[in-house]
């Protein structure tokens, strides 16, 4: 089972799979998260994603993107996002991320090319079709370099930092250089991240609808129609599949009891953990303990 490393302002905390390079490339598949879902995050890499298997939904700012085989899309920096099954179908894909800096150094290039890109709210996610003649070329830097971070041959960092510019001036002429640049987009500071955050954050304290909705300075109604509409779940759905996924890592370290992590995790007793636990994972508790210690 797979799970993302979150900080409380729903920041994830990026592990590198390239030594001297900020440069995360990893295959991916929706079976391994909890319930085929992804926390909600963000993060100041650019994220490249491509479905090599099946389709998901890509949540990114509160819009919802459906993304079938041989598709791909490019999630900029600092925008919230996660991936979903689309009826608890599995997905097969790939995702590359790649910091800025390996771009930048320059002021002008800096100002001109990258931070025009970067704040442009049209450009929170740039769906890759293989029908557009770019699209189909940025779909293929991403595979190249995607490879080339895998194999880790010589030079492959230079080489990644040649495609990785290839991609960026292809981006850039066919968004803001081509329709201007749109009103800026920031760090996620919207209702639904304060709240997404204050259940990150509360959830092994009670927490109830009242709750959440005021972290988001809004009525009850308004907050669940808002998690409905742009996570296709309640708000109270949203904090079983946290908690959940959060007591993975307690279970698969083997040393509190069920109960204890129930209570750890936020849940009022071992019985309602098992039942929750059974229904979004598929097994009990105790039998995925034993299959992470075996």
């Amino acid at each position: 089972m797979f799970q993302l490393t979150v900080r409380d302002d729903l920041s994830e905390v990026i592990a590198y799979t390239s030594p001297n390079v900020p440069i995360r490339s990893v295959p991916g598949k929706l079976s391994l998260f909890p319930n085929k879902a992804a926390v909600c995050h963000w993060h100041s890499e650019l994220e490249c994603i491509i479905v090599l298997e099946g389709e998901m939904h890509y949540f990114v700012n509160e819009k919802v993107h459906r993304l079938s085989q041989g598709m791909g899309i490019i999630v900029n920096t600092n925008r919230l996002h996660f991936g979903y099954a689309v009826d608890d179908s599995d997905c097969v894909f790939i995702v590359l991320l790649l910091h800025p800096s390996l771009l930048g150094g320059n002021d002008y290039i800096e100002s001109h090319y990258l931070n025009p890109l970067f704040y442009d709210a049209d450009s929170d996610a740039i769906l890759l079709s293989q029908d557009g003649a770019w699209q189909s070329q940025a779909l293929l830097l991403i595979k190249a370099m995607f490879q080339l971070a895998q194999k880790q041959s010589d030079h492959f960092e230079f080489q990644i930092h040649i495609q990785f510019a290839s991609l960026w001036l292809l981006l850039y002429e066919n968004t803001v250089a081509k329709n201007g640049l749109h009103q800026c987009s920031s760090a996620p500071s919207n209702h639904l991240k304060d709240m997404i955050g204050y259940i990150q954050k509360h959830y092994p304290e009670k927490i109830a609808l009242n709750d959440i909705a005021s972290a988001g300075l809004m009525c009850r109604s308004k907050c669940c129609s808002l998690f409905k509409q742009t996570l296709h779940q309640t708000p109270i759905e949203y904090l079983l599949h946290y908690r959940i996924q959060k007591s993975l890592s307690l279970l698969a370290d083997g040393n509190l009891t069920v109960t204890a992590i129930a209570a750890a995790c936020g849940f009022s007793g071992a019985s309602y953990y098992t039942e929750v636990f059974r229904k979004l994972m598929g097994i009990s508790p105790s039998v995925y303990r034993k299959s992470r210690l075996s």
